[in-house]
């Protein structure tokens, strides 16, 4: 085949502009810095290269939104703390304003300043961030909260504002203005107690708010310390109030304990343990009850036993301390001074001393007080001539008992635990409170006085006549409030010894208080509110009338609310921490994603330099050996 100059001239030029591209492409990359130019240019890189921008790109956008929510948490911190540094303020006024230190001037001032916090808590409720309101949910174009009569009402929704904070990750970055401001506190009568009055059929099972006591053995026992006579009480059979007391009583009879009696307490709520003074003692009477509970002279404690002459007998009482040590050291003193027959005892009535003398001739021995300064010998009423009996008079102990347990709890949950000295009113049972429970059995079974009580829920509000002659039982108290038509629940408390009042609105404050001049709903124990807001206003109120009883009563809930406040700055806080901590993951994503996009679409710039410096020497030689070899082809073309 003949190999024609045009043939020759075309393969040259094809391979000139070949190098030359090659040459441009090279220089291109130099001046871009970029490896891909163009999706040509590696289509595979092309494809991860869009992949990473994409990733970067989201990356961005979360990082945008984390910065968002931050700005929130930011706001919310700043104005919860606010709001705790408030109601610590307030705290503080009525923990000033509920004694009798400061006047009216300043209790003026100090009930101006809680309507201030109230004003300024309103004006907290409704902060706006970016021309939007932060506690509405997604009304964010309506104030949050309203002030009502006696707290407030919330005008948001509950909608939940989220952020997309990561791949498949979402961040709720708003506080629902009706969780902080209306946070539901204690139900109104939570530690409610009315006090259901111990009846003799009152069950045992139902004492201590229906815990009941320990009968299991259900044995303890009751001890005339003056007589050390014990009896051992098993009340494990009982069923009721009265048949504890027939059992302890009956037991006592038995074991020879005449001088006490279990009985219904006078305060209508407990057993009381009823003494006799018998005047009656023994060898284990403790000195210290006797006349009458003064006791005994013992310092220095001796007596004198004389008979005028050459017998003389100081005989030292100091160490004893019951009677049966009196009687022991005097026998054993007289003996040791050689005066013998001359002893001491209990008398027949068991009421005191007697002294006798059973020599055949008696001694003419006379008893009295060492000094006129000491009193001991007439405290143990032994002054006088033994001639030959000296009768001492009684030493009217008082009566001195102790309750003890054998095993378990049962005298202690009958609550006559422990050692009297007289009559002993036992403890409050505290039996359960039944909704079939009278009211005229309540208040220990005095019955409550009640009246008219005022109830507002928002903008709504309800006076209930809780005297009315239809309220009979607990369970009929409890209708009225339910059929008040307010948003409200009214039930037995967790405690069962008075009723709860639950606030069913989340929406809106409840407060129950009583019409001027009446203190029904503290005598029930439900005056309060059941939030924040609904408390500020009743603690404005109650000091601008100087109610401190009410102001008193008001400092849980200031507690509560603080509490609760705590609570919300907590949640921000964690809030604040996983949007930091995603922030963080998503910077190391970026600078990894940045990473792997450089080493897919950026040249390396050292290795470009040296290959287009090669070549552009060879551009340089091929176009000289195309100007050689094309040559000598022009020249003949043109001769």
């Amino acid at each position: 085949m003949r190999v024609t100059n045009a043939m020759v001239a075309n393969t040259v030029i094809f391979n000139t502009q070949r190098s030359l591209s090659r040459y441009l492409d090279l220089e291109s990359k130099m001046s871009t810095g970029r490896k891909i130019n163009a999706p040509s240019d590696d289509p595979m890189g092309t494809i991860r290269d869009l992949d990473y921008r994409t990733e970067l790109a989201k990356i961005e956008q979360y990082q945008k939104n984390i910065s968002s929510g931050l700005t929130w948490q930011t706001n919310y911190e700043t104005i919860l703390a606010d709001l705790k540094n408030m109601t610590t303020d307030a705290k503080e006024l009525a923990i000033a304003m509920a004694n009798d230190t400061y006047g009216d001037t300043e209790r003026a001032a100090a009930a101006s300043e809680i309507d201030s916090i109230f004003d300024r808590m309103i004006q907290l409720a409704n902060s706006e961030l970016e021309g939007k309101s932060v506690f509405s949910g997604f009304r964010t174009d309506a104030k949050a909260l309203v002030a009502t009569a006696y707290g407030a009402t919330y005008m948001g929704d509950n909608g939940q504002i989220d952020f997309a904070i990561e791949s498949g990750s979402r961040q709720t970055v708003n506080l629902n203005g009706a969780d902080v401001f209306l946070a539901q506190l204690s139900p109104l009568g939570s530690e409610a107690d009315f006090n259901l009055g111990v009846a003799a059929n009152t069950l045992l099972a139902d004492l201590h708010g229906g815990d009941g006591i320990d009968q299991l053995p259900g044995t303890f026992t009751i001890t005339d310390r003056n007589l050390g006579l014990t009896s051992t009480i098993n009340i494990s059979g009982a069923g009721t109030v009265q048949n504890a007391i027939n059992t302890i009583n009956v037991q006592l009879a038995m074991d020879g304990i005449t001088d006490v009696v279990a009985a219904l307490g006078p305060d209508g709520n407990n057993i009381m343990l009823d003494t006799t003074a018998s005047g009656r003692i023994s060898n284990v009477t403790d000195l210290g009850v006797l006349n009458s509970g003064n006791g005994i002279d013992l310092q220095p404690g001796s007596i004198l036993v004389s008979d005028g002459g050459a017998t003389s007998v100081e005989v030292d009482l100091s160490g004893a301390s019951t009677i049966g040590d009196v009687v022991t050291l005097f026998n054993s003193q007289m003996a040791a001074a050689g005066v013998a027959n001359v002893t001491m005892q209990i008398n027949a009535a068991g009421t005191g001393f007697e002294i006798n003398d059973t020599n055949g001739v008696p001694l003419g021995l006379s008893i009295s007080d060492v000094a006129g300064t000491e009193s001991t010998a007439a405290n143990l009423g032994i002054v006088g001539r033994v001639d030959p009996t000296l009768a001492g008079t009684g030493l009217q102990p008082t009566v001195s008992f102790s309750v003890a347990e054998v095993s378990g709890t049962t005298a202690a949950d009958l609550g006559i635990d422990g050692d009297f000295f007289g009559d002993f009113t036992g403890n409050d049972l505290n039996p359960a409170l039944s909704l079939t429970a009278n009211i005229a059995d309540l208040n220990n079974g005095l019955g409550l006085e009640l009246g008219d009580i005022q109830i507002w829920q928002g903008n709504a509000s309800r006076t209930l006549n809780l005297s009315d002659p239809g309220i009979v039982t607990v369970q009929d108290l409890i209708d009225t409030f339910n059929n008040s038509g307010l948003d409200i629940t009214a039930s037995l408390n967790e405690a069962g010894t008075g009723i709860q009042i639950v606030n069913d609105d989340p929406y809106s404050s409840l407060t129950i208080k009583d019409p001027e001049g009446t203190e029904v709903s503290r005598l029930l124990g439900i005056y309060g509110s059941t939030d924040m807001m609904g408390s500020m206003m009743l603690l404005s109120d109650a000091m601008h009338s100087d109610d401190r009883p009410a102001i008193e009563l008001l400092l849980q809930n200031l507690d509560e609310s603080i509490q609760e406040l705590l609570t919300s700055r907590a949640s921000v806080g964690a809030k604040t921490i996983g949007l930091e901590t995603t922030s963080a993951r998503m910077s190391d994503l970026e600078l990894k994603f940045t990473e792997l996009l450089s080493d897919t679409e950026d040249a390396d710039l050292t290795q470009l330099v040296t290959d287009l410096a090669t070549y552009e020497n060879n551009y340089q030689a091929s176009l000289m050996a195309t100007a050689k070899i094309i040559q000598p082809t022009l020249l003949d073309f043109l001769s």
